[in-house]
C-alpha cells in the first residue's frame, strides 16, 4: 500500500482524512519528520481527550508488552487513538516478533505511528508496515532547495527575509532544517514577533548577522583555509572544534564539500572578470563573504581543487560503506589533503 509514498503525499493523504493503522516515518531530516508527526497528532486527535488517547514510547526503552496495550486499548470519545514510539530503529529483532501480531493484524482503531533514522526494507516487519500501511522517507534538502525552506520556516514564524537575508542564513547555519528553524525562533525573538501576526516582519542582512550563530561557518572556513595552506595541524583541530560543536561527520564533508564548490565558482567569476554583486550571485554566497571566499580562492588553484573533490567523494563512499569509525576517514582525509 503505501509503495511511492513521498512527504508531499502522505500530508495530502492525512489532510483529506485518510488514516492508515500503521506508519514508519524514517530519515535524516528531523524537522521534516516532526512537522508530518504533528500534523499526524493534530488531525488523527483533534482538540479533545488528548491525554487519554496519546501514548509515546522510546525504542531503546519500550516495553513490548506495554505497546500492545497502549494499541489494544479502545480510544475515549474520539474514532482513533496514536501510539508513538520514538527511534524505533533502537528496537532489536525479539522486540519486533512480540509487537508482530499488531502488524499481522493492525488494530484499526489505533494509529501505530514508528519514527527512525535508517531502516531495512528487506525485514519482515517492515514488509507488514509497507503492506498495511505508509512508510515515508524523510531527505535532507538540496543545497538549492533551501531558500524555498528558509523563506517557509520563516513564514510560520511571522518574518519575512530579503533575498540577502535568506542567501546569508543558509551561508551561517546550512542545510539542516532544524537548526534553520531554531535559529529563526531565535530571530523573531529578538525582534519580538508572534508567529500570529497578520502582517510579517521583514528581516535584513543586518538582523540575521546580529542574531544567528556563526559557529560553523567560522570553523569551516579556518578548515579550509587550513586546508589550502597545508596546515595539518590546525587542520584538524578544526575538524575537532566542528565535532565539538555538534556537526556529525556527514555534516562537516557537506559543508567542506559545499565551500570548495564555492571556491570553484568564485574562481571561475574572477577569471571572467566579475566582481562584486555578480560574482556574488555566480557563488551563490552572500555579499558579507564575498571578500573572504575571493582571499581563499586565490590560493586554491583548478588542481588543488580538484583533487580535493576526488578526496571528498573518496571519503563519502568510506563514510557510507566502511566501519571504521566516521571521524577516523575525516582525519584521514584532512591528512592526504594536507600532505
Amino acid at each position: 500500500m503505501s509503495e511511492g509514498w513521498t512527504p508531499q503525499s502522505l500530508t495530502e493523504a492525512v489532510n483529506r482524512g485518510e488514516i492508515y493503522p500503521l506508519y514508519f516515518l524514517y530519515g535524516d531530516e528531523t524537522y521534516l519528520i516532526d512537522d508530518a508527526l504533528a500534523n499526524l497528532e493534530s488531525v488523527i486527535l483533534g482538540d479533545g481527550l488528548r491525554d487519554f488517547n496519546l501514548n509515546s514510547f522510546y525504542g531503546s526503552e519500550a516495553d513490548p508488552a506495554q505497546v500492545r496495550d497502549a494499541v489494544e486499548t479502545l480510544p475515549m470519545m474520539a474514532q482513533v487513538r496514536v501510539v508513538i514510539i520514538k527511534e524505533a530503529h533502537e528496537l532489536g529483532e525479539k522486540d519486533w516478533e512480540a509487537l508482530s501480531p499488531l502488524l499481522d493484524n493492525p488494530v484499526p482503531t489505533t494509529a501505530l505511528i514508528c519514527v527512525g533514522q535508517k531502516i531495512d526494507k528487506r525485514k519482515k516487519y517492515i514488509k507488514r508496515f509497507i503492506d498495511a500501511g505508509c512508510v515515508v522517507e524523510f531527505k535532507r534538502p538540496y543545497d538549492n532547495q533551501i531558500p524555498d525552506w528558509v523563506k517557509s520556516i520563516a513564514k510560520k514564524h511571522g518574518l519575512q527575509l530579503s533575498g540577502g537575508a535568506v542567501e546569508l542564513m543558509q551561508q551561517l547555519v546550512g542545510s539542516n532544517l532544524s537548526d534553520i528553524d531554531a535559529e529563526m525562533k531565535k530571530i523573531a525573538q529578538y525582534l519580538s514577533i508572534s508567529p500570529k501576526a497578520s502582517d510579517k516582519q521583514k528581516v535584513s542582512e543586518d538582523d540575521v548577522m546580529k542574531v544567528v550563530s556563526h559557529v560553523k561557518l567560522d570553523s569551516v572556513f579556518e578548515l579550509t583555509d587550513a586546508i589550502g595552506t597545508r596546515d595539518r595541524a590546525r587542520a584538524l583541530t578544526c575538524l575537532a572544534n566542528l565535532l565539538d560543536n555538534g556537526q556529525n561527520e556527514v555534516g562537516i564533508l557537506a559543508l567542506v564539500s559545499r565551500h570548495v564548490r564555492i571556491l570553484k565558482l568564485v574562481n571561475e567569476g574572477v577569471r571572467e572578470g566579475l566582481s562584486g554583486q555578480r560574482l556574488s550571485a555566480r557563488a551563490g554566497v552572500s555579499p558579507y563573504f564575498l571578500k573572504s571566499y575571493v582571499g581563499q580562492a586565490r590560493t586554491w588553484n583548478d588542481r588543488k581543487i580538484e583533487d580535493t573533490f576526488q578526496a571528498l567523494l573518496d571519503t563519502d563512499r568510506a563514510l557510507k560503506s566502511s566501519s571504521v569509525a566516521p571521524h577516523i576517514w575525516l582525519e584521514n582525509f584532512i591528512v592526504q589533503t594536507c600532505s
